[in-house]
């Protein structure tokens, strides 16, 4: 079943997704087949072959149904259409490419070969101006094929030439992207093998890049700038991340790079990260107002801006503009849509905007009463467990409920010495210990201070380690002992 739902999902978007629902046909098992499905009313075997036929899955009607539907859709990704967008260019010239040779193919096979060859001339035309190797070596290849039926030898050898060099690029590209899949399945299996891979990923970006100069493609270049990403994301070189940012975009000015196939949305968004990471608050800003009119306000891609947009704002203390930032987001009709993971972010987000804002307010008010309920250490939270406890700590702070503090801190020092032993944890290890110490200090704020300088002295030198590893600060782990201080000095007299 779940093949089938994908399918319809990948349909739905498309410019002739009216194609699913054929007019005339609403009583057909197939159409209310296709729109329970479409419309998520039932996502079962069991459920369907109730709805349809009042039976069983088993039943050989609904599985002579459910084959027909399946063969259907399939037939119907031949027809997609991508959205008439900006965005969609690249992908609906790359399907014309492959349409074209299709075509092509058939007027080959049927000893048509000067219209073959003229079909994949129009291919190489298009494949030359948005940079696509698959679709130019196979171009060549019937071109080729075709001319060695004509007798025209010196348009032969001048094509082989031109395919046998650009055959060399190919390679050198395939190679380029070799290696940076090779990493990415290895990074992205796990921790430990993110760990184990870094050392040697200083030589393979080196060699990626030469072969990216080899081959002059878009493809080789994008394995060099993602596995250059990588690379330094890992190893929380921000600064060589903003470099790499900036030396791109001028690659696509000078025209090295080809620019309908850049993702500049992508570069805009690591770019301002890499602000936020090196703590250059007031530039980063400066980039984000400038860059946001970019981004759609109904796309995903909108959100994740947002995010760096009021992480700025957060950790340059400009709490009216992430105010702004929460309203904008929380307004937006596409929020129901997000993923549940991207919704938490930002229910989390809200939350601490309330906590360093509304100190005042009564203890009810202080924090999203759903944050109360997630699960502490749920693994679909990582990177925010930390988060999470603060939120958790501070909530029972400023409603003075020593009690559920008391309890806290052996959960604290629990998660210290389950989840905190690597050495880029040691900043989120640290400020969990200060927390720990405001209760056995028995609230009183100069003892905190006095007894906490130390640890918060070593929290200001520890760098923020790589994304890969780190938990996240949605607030400067200096600027929120600052508020818990604070809050201390006026709570706790």
């Amino acid at each position: 079943m779940e093949e089938l739902v994908q399918l319809v999902d990948v349909l739905k978007t498309g410019y002739n997704k009216e194609s699913l629902f054929k007019k005339g046909r609403k009583e057909s098992k197939e159409y209310r087949f296709i729109h329970l499905i479409a419309n998520g009313v039932h996502a079962s075997d069991a459920a369907l072959a109730q709805e349809l036929y009042n039976t069983s899955p088993d039943d050989f009607r609904y599985k002579m149904l459910k084959h027909r539907v399946k063969s259907k859709l399939y037939d119907l990704l031949l027809l997609y259409e991508y959205e008439d967008t900006e965005t969609n260019l690249v992908y609906r010239k790359e399907q014309f490419c492959q349409q074209v040779l299709l075509k092509a193919n058939v007027l080959f096979r049927n000893h048509k070969f000067i219209l073959a060859a003229e079909l994949a001339n129009k291919v190489i035309a298009v494949s030359d101006e948005y940079s696509f190797t698959n679709q130019k070596v196979l171009a060549y290849e019937i071109i080729l094929a075709a001319l060695s039926f004509t007798g025209k030898q010196k348009a032969y050898e001048r094509h082989l030439e031109l395919y046998n060099d650009f055959l060399n690029k190919k390679l050198a590209e395939r190679e380029a992207q070799s290696i940076y899949q090779s990493v990415r399945v290895s990074v992205f299996k796990s921790v430990k093998s993110r760990k184990n891979i870094v050392a040697s990923l200083n030589t393979k970006v080196e060699a990626v890049k030469k072969l990216w100069e080899r081959a002059g493609t878009y493809e080789a270049f994008n394995s060099y700038y993602k596995l250059s990403m990588l690379y330094f994301e890992l190893i929380g070189d921000f600064d060589r991340i903003l470099q790499l940012t900036f030396d791109s975009e001028k690659l696509i000015a000078e025209g090295a790079v080809n620019q309908h196939r850049f993702d500049s949305l992508y570069n805009k968004f690591i770019l301002v990260y890499a602000h936020l990471r090196l703590k250059k608050y007031t530039a980063g800003l400066r980039y984000a107002k400038e860059f946001v009119k970019f981004f759609d306000e109904k796309s995903i891609n909108w959100f994740s801006f947002q995010e760096n947009f009021f992480l700025l704002a957060t950790h340059s203390k400009n709490y009216d503009l992430a105010e702004v930032t929460l309203h904008q987001v929380f307004s937006n009709s596409l929020m129901d849509k997000l993923s549940v993971a991207a919704k938490e972010r930002w229910r989390i987000y809200q939350a601490y905007y309330v906590m360093l804002n509304q100190s005042n307010a009564a203890s009810s008010n202080l924090i999203n009463p759903f944050l109360l309920s997630l699960p502490e250490y749920s693994k679909d939270k990582q990177g925010f467990n930390v988060a999470i406890l603060i939120l958790q700590f501070v909530y029972y702070l400023q409603k003075r409920d020593t009690e559920a503090l008391l309890y806290r801190i052996e959960s604290l020092k629990k998660y210290i010495l389950t989840h905190l032993k690597d050495t880029f944890s040691l900043r989120s290890k640290i400020f969990l210990k200060l927390l720990i110490l405001i209760v056995t200090e028995d609230y009183d704020v100069e003892s905190c201070r006095k007894k906490g300088h130390k640890l918060y002295q070593k929290l200001i030198e520890t760098p923020i380690p790589g994304d890969a590893y780190a938990e996240i600060e949605i607030v400067p782990y200096e600027h929120l002992w600052e508020h818990i201080l604070d809050t201390l000095q006026t709570h706790y007299k």
